[in-house]
């Protein structure tokens, strides 16, 4: 069996095309690079909510990396 990632075998199942610009965007070495960048972001912010002792802090931190990662990784208008 060829090892194929969970969103491949999700799309396959339900018929769903894979050439749509969106999904072709995944396969960028821009987006790859971007989801790099986002990893390390992510991990320091982790640290940074291991050290802070206040859950608003916490709380803040969280949504406003998730808010960050998403809009980091969106495509670039054309």
């Amino acid at each position: 069996m060829t090892d194929h990632s969970l969103l491949v075998r999700i799309r396959r199942f339900f018929h769903l095309p894979e050439n749509e610009p969106e999904i072709a965007w995944t396969r960028t070495p821009l987006y790859r690079r971007r989801l790099e960048q986002v990893k390390t972001g992510w991990i320091i912010t982790a640290l940074l909510m291991l050290a802070a002792e206040n859950i608003a802090i916490i709380a803040g931190l969280f949504f406003f990396s998730s808010f960050m990662s998403f809009a980091y990784l969106e495509r670039d208008a054309e």
